[in-house]
């Protein structure tokens, strides 16, 4: 039986909480990254705050239930427990009425550790007040970025039609061009969030740019991986390889070029763009499990990492490595604490070991009361346990309900 104890507290929590790992944890790539943008931020310096993965809402939730703490004095910076947090908090408190540039580093700030609320604050002030293409440019990323993770991107389409009409004005530096460019190929492909006007502007106008010098690396890298989605949404694995390639060889030459943790997590994207791509395109075991071991290798200390590479051990049939890869993720830590013991729970039914998935289970409701997983598939896993399991499960059903 395995132990679904969780670990709360990783470097990862104390990144979203205070923008500063503590080293009391193993420090994962997006913390490292998180914690240097930050740290070399200078307000009104430069447009282009450096971003590696965006988080919606629901996971700075997920980290305020696992540390106890009120989620609107999280999601406010209310709770600042670091001279990080306070900096920052202090920065968004005194940001509205500044200049542009200032307002949208601090929005961007913000938005790295998943405080919408706040940066859309700032946003508003900013679009009011954003005259050239350049602040308009980046104005309407920030539109984007926000609406992408909050409301569905709704906001979207405005957001890349101010962006593409700002691009073919001029004077929009040919990295953040790209990095439009990437996102609206991306988000078109997965939601429809970009029109088709648009996202073939995109695509041609990505292509274009891709092979500049003028472009860095680890854009180059994001480009190529988005742009292998379209052949691979043809079912074309041989073209999809050769973008793909195209993809490794620049986040190589990015990781190169600088020590930087900003510069390691274009391989890692990679490595998780190329387990998807043997799972669902080539169909090859071999090659998604060695992505996904390559994956855990980079970035050892990131929960997703070894959920990703569960993944493939449930998809080639191995339950019993992708249960223990599945727990190995949820005992991590954030993010996706939740997802990560339910992957494990339905393996472990899956295994009839229903003693384990009902203790996953129950660990889950503890976290999620109202998670429908937890209550349903919960109760049936508790049907079939040990009576001491089944009694436990429905002791703790019966003390949610009340």
């Amino acid at each position: 039986m395995q132990n679904t104890a969780l670990s709360p507290r990783n470097s990862f929590t104390e990144t979203l909480l205070g923008l500063a790992p503590s080293g009391a944890h193993p420090v994962d790539l997006f913390s490292r990254t998180c914690a240097e943008a930050f740290t070399a931020f200078e307000p009104g310096a430069r447009f282009g705050y450096p971003f590696t993965q965006i988080f919606e809402p629901d996971v700075l939730h997920e980290v305020a239930l696992l540390h106890a703490l009120p989620e609107d004095a999280v999601a406010g910076l209310e709770y600042r427990p670091t001279p990080a947090a306070r900096r920052l908090a202090d920065l968004a408190d005194s940001a509205v009425g500044s200049d542009l540039v200032h307002l949208v580093g601090v929005a961007s700030a913000l938005i790295s550790v998943s405080r919408f609320a706040l940066a859309a604050r700032l946003v508003a002030d900013a679009r009011d007040r954003a005259r050239t293409a350049r602040e308009r440019f980046e104005v309407a990323w920030l539109e984007f970025l926000v609406s992408n993770r909050c409301d569905g991107g709704s906001g979207s389409p405005a957001a890349f039609a101010t962006m593409r009409d700002a691009a073919e004005r001029g004077g929009i530096p040919d990295g953040r061009v790209l990095d439009m460019c990437t996102q609206a190929v991306v988000w078109h492909l997965k939601r429809r969030e970009v029109g088709e006007v648009h996202f073939r502007w995109a695509v041609h106008t990505g292509q274009e740019l891709a092979g500049r010098r003028s472009v860095d690396a680890g854009s180059a890298s994001a480009w190529y991986r988005a742009v292998a989605m379209l052949p691979a949404a043809c079912g074309k694995p041989t073209m999809t390889r050769r973008y793909m390639v195209m993809a490794h060889d620049t986040a190589t030459e990015a990781v190169a070029a600088s020590p930087r943790a900003l510069a390691t997590n274009a391989l890692k994207t990679y490595y998780e763009s190329s387990l998807k791509e043997h799972m669902h395109l080539t169909h090859d075991a071999d090659a998604a499990l060695a992505a996904g071991r390559a994956l855990v290798a980079l970035d050892p200390a990131w929960a997703p990492s070894h959920g990703e590479l569960a993944e493939a051990h449930e998809w080639c049939g191995q339950l019993d490595q992708a249960a223990a890869g599945f727990e190995r993720a949820a005992r991590s830590g954030p993010p996706y604490v939740g997802h990560h013991l339910v992957r494990a729970a339905r393996c472990r039914a899956a295994l009839g070991d229903w003693d384990t998935a009902t203790d996953h289970y129950l660990a889950l409701l503890a976290l999620a009361p109202g998670s429908k997983a937890a209550r349903t598939e919960g109760r049936e896993a508790a049907q079939r346990a040990s009576g001491q399991r089944s009694a436990a499960f429905a002791k703790a059903l019966a003390g949610r309900a009340s």
